[in-house]
């Protein structure tokens, strides 16, 4: 009888271990990345990935946090019984502008940083995984949060403006901004405290040292002067 138990205990063990290993084969062979997604084996890139969108959503938080603080306190302004219209007059045309800008509807010039990135040109050794080595939406995606996170005011893609509700996609060798069309080499020009936006992509943690682990080329100039211009001045 002792025998017996043994022998079903070990079963069970079994069982459970096979389980296990085919749930981790799973995930695995579902979280690598390719041109559309995510499918193969997980890499250092996967993983720094996952990090990376991760900090960007708990960072979006903390900005929607302030966005309602700062409503709040204007709907609070704009509640008084007897407000001041002329500085609420003067407020409003300054929000107005403020919006005109975030939509893209007005030039903008100031000091900032332009981005240069390629694909890697070195021959790949036997093995190695060419989705590593050539730029993704994603990649430009996290390089745009990270200018923004930093301060960036105005952001623009091979020339083209962003707005807070473009839309990035990958097509093969090129990317897809909302209808535009960029292709290689993809140009970041991003407006703002140039030293600090410089600042925040040379940091250790990010994704242009990723980038740059994997031969992509990234070449980022601080500038004194940067004119992007409006969706209508294209």
């Amino acid at each position: 009888m002792m025998k017996a138990k043994t022998g079903k205990m070990n079963l069970n063990v079994f069982i459970v271990f096979a389980v296990i290993g085919i749930l981790i084969s799973f995930f695995f062979a579902n979280t690598s990345r390719d041109d559309d997604g995510w499918s193969g084996i997980v890499t250092a890139k996967t993983i720094y990935s996952f990090q990376t969108e991760i900090s960007q959503q708990k960072t979006r938080n903390d900005e929607l946090k302030e966005i309602i603080a700062e409503l709040e306190g204007k709907l609070e302004k704009y509640s008084l019984e007897n407000p001041d219209y002329d500085a609420l007059e003067n407020e409003l045309f300054n929000e107005l502008s403020k919006y005109d800008i975030i939509t893209g509807k007005l030039d903008v010039k100031g000091e900032g940083i332009s981005i240069e990135l390629a694909d890697s040109t070195r021959i790949l050794e036997p093995g190695e995984n060419i989705n590593n080595f050539i730029i993704h939406n994603s990649d430009v995606l996290e390089i745009i949060n990270e200018l923004r996170s930093n301060g960036a005011e105005v952001i623009a893609l091979n020339g083209y403006r962003l707005t807070w509700d473009s839309n990035i996609d990958c097509a093969g060798p090129v990317i897809y901004v909302d209808d535009f069309v960029a292709g290689t080499p993809f140009v970041i020009e991003a407006i703002g405290d140039k030293e600090k936006l410089y600042a925040g992509l040379e940091s250790q943690d990010s994704i242009v040292q990723l980038l740059r682990h994997w031969d992509i080329m990234v070449n980022i100039r601080e500038r004194d002067e940067i004119l992007i211009k409006s969706r209508d001045n294209l």
